[in-house]
């Protein structure tokens, strides 16, 4: 029976990533994917940031685009124009982008399974079990540690009772076929019509084609519907668009209070590591995974894989992205208050210059919450700060008197 010092279920970035830092150090890694190719189906508008792109150290041959700016549409049809001199994010293959990093694992000793479906077996005082079923048959191979990769509905999640996600954002996306007048500038779409609890977009690939979706929070009815209807608002930008394919995915917001278990880790979507307020996943699950590759180097050196040894990764990772995700949960909470009368006001008033070149400045699609928080000033977002504190201060006396 093949037996590892790690296995990770999941071969996206974070799991590929761990993976490769794991193999580096010389232990004996397994990436077991159930996809039959790395980096497909695409679940991600492939939209980072540079400093994502310096994170995994991977930049040539995956840029298709690079975006200097955005149309930001409000329900009522007010159009905030934010544009730079700079490209502020790139536009990647992102299949290219996962594969790089998975045959990069594979070159640092990783061995990678792909067409695997992985089920989480026995823990024993030593080892946990892992069965493996493909195409071949089913096999079952042992390892000291288990690192759960495999994205929001993660088995691994569940087979350690770790808490479920605050949110969870079901999407729509689709590559399509659709002129692209100006194909360094995206397109937001705001509303609660449209998008509930989230927005859609436009990223342009080049000058004739784009990716197109999205996103659901809550909501009575399929993604696809409200795809439909977005369109159906804004028929002058989607004129003319043919669907080349379509997919979907779910996206998980939150701050989980354990990521971790007795031989077990959880990295990328599997941890929540994902923006709350654009849901991007790649810049912190790349994060996570050198976080979780850490501490797993070291229990695997101590031959400690305790609950208590492993719960280091849950503190490294709230002290690194902690405050920004507790921010941007909170701003996102406020977002979803406001009706599409308010959204309608707060585009208009930051139409100003002065905010407009405050965005400019300030915008970082990493770290969203520093723009947030500075645009808290702004009247409107103000005063929905106001009312929401206190209703809190209020609903706590009211918890004390009772």
């Amino acid at each position: 029976m093949n037996y590892y010092d790690a296995i990770v279920i999941g071969g996206g970035p974070a799991g590929c990533e761990t993976a490769r830092l794991l193999a580096e150090k010389g232990y004996k890694v397994m990436v077991a994917e159930e996809h039959r190719k790395i980096g497909e189906p695409i679940q991600c508008a492939g939209l980072v940031s540079l400093r994502t792109l310096q994170a995994a150290t991977i930049s040539v041959g995956i840029i298709i685009n690079q975006i200097k700016g955005a149309f930001i549409h409000s329900p009522g049809g007010e159009v905030l124009s934010i544009r730079d001199r700079e490209a502020y994010a790139f536009v990647i293959d992102r299949t290219e982008f996962d594969r790089k990093l998975s045959e990069r694992a594979q070159c640092a000793g990783a061995e990678i399974l792909t067409g695997v479906r992985a089920s989480v077996g026995e823990f024993l005082p030593y080892e946990a079990s892992v069965r493996l079923k493909a195409d071949g048959g089913e096999t079952t191979v042992k390892t000291r540690l288990l690192i759960g990769a495999d994205g929001a509905n993660s088995r691994v999640a569940r087979r350690i009772n770790a808490p479920g996600a605050e949110d969870v954002i079901r999407m729509y996306a689709a590559e399509v076929e659709l002129e692209c007048l100006e194909k360094d500038m995206v397109h937001i779409f705001l509303g609660r019509e449209i998008a509930p609890g989230w927005f859609g977009w436009v990223i342009p690939v080049d000058e004739k084609h784009a990716r197109v979706g999205i996103g659901v929070s809550g909501g009575d009815k399929h993604p696809l519907f409200y795809f439909k209807r977005m369109m159906n608002a804004h028929s002058g930008v989607f004129k003319g668009m043919n669907i080349v394919r379509g997919t979907g995915g779910v996206v998980p917001i939150g701050l989980p209070s354990k990521i971790y278990s007795e031989r077990t880790m959880l990295v990328g979507d599997a941890a929540c590591q994902t923006k709350p307020i654009s849901g991007g996943g790649l810049y912190l699950g790349l994060l996570g995974a050198g976080l979780c590759a850490k501490v797993a180097a070291q229990a695997l050196s101590k031959g400690d894989l305790s609950s208590e040894f492993l719960s280091q990764y849950q503190r490294l990772w709230e002290r690194e992205m902690g405050d920004e995700i507790q921010t941007a949960l909170a701003h996102r909470n406020i977002f979803l208050t406001m009706s599409d009368k308010e959204m309608d006001v707060l585009i208009h008033f930051f139409r100003h210059p002065l905010w407009q070149s405050i965005i400019s400045r300030y915008g970082d699609i990493d770290y969203p919450s520093r723009l947030a928080g500075i645009l808290s000033f702004a009247g409107p977002w103000a005063e929905k700060f106001f009312l929401v504190g206190c209703r809190k201060i209020l609903r706590y006396c009211s918890t004390v008197r009772a």
